[in-house]
Formats: C-alpha cells, structure tokens, sequence
C-alpha cells in the first residue's frame, strides 16, 4: 500500500523540478500552490526550477521558412518587411505605429480579460495596432472579435491557431503582450525575444525569470515587465512600451538584446544533468 500523503516513501520522486526558478517559489505559497503548497513545503529542499528551452531549429529569424524576409540581431532590416507583411494580412493600415501582438490560449490565467478592457484606449487614439491569433473561452473570444470589429485597420484577430502565422506574429509585432495571471515557464516570450519583438509580461513564473524591464537609465532591458494583475498595470505596462518605441536607439538596442538572450535547449539539459547527479549523490 503507497501512503500519497507519505513524501519521504521510496515510492516517490526524490528530487522535483519546475519549469521555472520563480514559479517553484511560487507553488510554495497559497496563492499559487492549490492546496498543495504544505506537500510541497515539505519537500523544499528537493525543489528546483529549470526553465525550459527554445527550439533554435524552427524559432530562428535569420532561417524561418514562414517569414516575408528573414534577419538577425546584425542586421534587423528583414522585419520591417515582416511587419508590412503582418499588416497586410491582417488588414491592418500600413503605418508606423507599434504593432502589439498576442498568441495564447483565451482563459482567466493568460490575463487576457485584462487586455481587452485597456486596448481600446490605445485603439481609438491610433497609438497603436493589435493582432491576436489564439481560441478558448467563448465569451473572450467574443470580445476580441468585437474589438476587431469596432476597430478596421488597427486590430485583426484569428480565432483558432495557425502554426505559420505564429511565426509571422512573432516576427511582424514590434510587442508581444503577456499579461498571465499566472505562468509556469511559458515560451512565447522567448520566441519573441529571439524575432526582435520585445514582450510586455507580468513578473510572475518563467516570465519573471526570462524578461528582464528596459531601464531608461543603463539602457538595459529585453521587455517591459509589471507587477499586478490588474487593468491599471496592463495600462501603465502597454504606456512604457509606447515610450520606449518612441525613442528610436532605445528600441533597437533593446531589440538586440532580447534576441541575444540565451534560453537554448543545451543550457536547459546541462541544468537537468546537474539535478539529476545531485540527486543520484545524494540518495
């Protein structure tokens, strides 16, 4: 008979990871461990957060076979034509404002409620352009498709998922918005570092980990990062995007570094080796 509530069995697992460093200190609190979190306290000094990895094989600007024109950190020309691209399919004016895009899953963890109350702000006074490409609850999907419809020539949504336009979102949007409530790991952050397109995400789980807030004052940063699941931090999140794309050198030196970051595979297997010998060390 195997005791589930007994963590120190035989049976069970001697050392456990996460997808992330922060969400494995998050699972310890009640807010993020649902009911578990005491199971998991117990076994703290087990616990480790591996990020997980990006495929560079079918996530690299300067080789995707889906783009209107491939580019690089070296040389960033290739996705203005992405963008016009993007612009194009999405019925979108083709202007010079930033392009902010989203691909997910439309439930209460992605925050995306959230959104979708602050983007016709920024719709209506023509600051900036909206695509989506994600399914889910049908009341959210409802209100993307009306906000598509209230706004011709600045907002486009696709309801469903199309793996090649994923890739064209990635590289066509200036930002890419991910304003989780919660998020173990998540990738799409870094896919769009790796494209040049800077993440607007809330410091929880694997996008604290992984996105690091522009700072005007060093000029270092990959995204814009907020701390509360909140309209009012979406708001002020998506006003220091539109900041920071108003200063041209900024943009393009954050670009550069986001698509520098290193979140390959290699670094995330090297980091399971070194958990799994810890754990054959110690047991």
């Amino acid at each position: 008979e195997i005791n589930i509530g007994d963590w120190s069995s035989d049976v069970c697992s001697s050392d456990l990871i996460t997808v992330s460093p922060t969400y494995a200190q998050e699972i310890l609190t009640p807010s993020f461990g649902f009911g578990l979190q005491d199971v998991v306290q117990r076994r703290q000094a087990n616990l480790d957060g591996i990020l997980n990895g990006v495929d560079l094989d079918e996530w690299d600007a300067w080789k995707d076979k889906y783009l209107a024109q491939t580019f690089s950190a070296q040389n960033l020309s290739g996705k203005r034509a992405c963008k016009q691209d993007l612009q194009k399919e999405f019925k979108l004016a083709q202007a010079d404002v930033p392009l902010v895009g989203v691909i997910s899953r439309l439930w209460d963890q992605k925050g995306l409620d959230l959104a979708v109350q602050v983007l016709p702000k920024f719709l209506r006074s023509d600051r900036l352009q909206f695509v989506l490409l994600g399914s889910g609850d049908s009341w959210l999907e409802q209100e993307y498709r009306r906000l598509a419809d209230n706004f011709p020539g600045r907002a486009g949504v696709r309801i469903g998922y199309d793996h090649a336009l994923s890739h064209r979102i990635e590289a066509g949007c200036d930002f890419f918005l991910m304003p989780s409530r919660f998020e173990p790991c998540g990738l799409n952050q870094m896919y769009s570092m790796a494209y040049g397109t800077l993440p607007i995400v809330r410091a929880t789980g694997g996008l604290a980990d992984t996105v690091r807030h522009w700072n005007p004052a060093t000029r270092q940063g990959t995204g814009i990062v907020f701390q509360h699941a909140d309209v009012g931090a979406v708001d002020w999140a998506i006003e220091q995007a539109l900041a920071l794309y108003a200063r041209p050198e900024d943009f393009v030196s954050a670009q550069k570094q986001a698509m520098q970051a290193e979140f390959s595979w290699l670094k995330s297997a090297q980091a399971h080796l070194v958990c799994y010998g810890k754990a054959i060390q110690q047991h």
